[in-house]
């Protein structure tokens, strides 16, 4: 099995998701614990992309993210953006 990474709280993160809008997330880390059962790091981060609380498994991080997720994350704070700007 390969090495567990390690995940610190302030961390900026790429990581795989289920059951979201998109299958990737991408956050800053502000909890994390290690589970026996599993075998691995779990994490919580606020979620850029999709929004929200998110949890993630330290396996499932993701180290070069793609260009299409990249851009994914710059059009959904653009968004996030225009809508504080009319709310204001």
């Amino acid at each position: 099995m390969d090495e567990i990474q390690k995940v610190k709280k302030g961390d900026m993160l790429w990581v795989k998701l289920k059951n979201a809008s998109y299958d990737y997330g991408y956050g800053e880390v502000i909890n994390f614990w290690f589970d026996e059962k599993i075998n691995d790091n779990i994490f919580e981060f606020h979620c850029l992309v999709n929004g929200g609380l998110r949890m993630g498994l330290s396996k499932n991080i993701i180290d070069k993210p793609t260009a299409r997720m990249i851009s994914k994350m710059h059009d959904e704070q653009a968004g996030i953006k225009s809508v504080l700007k009319i709310k204001n």
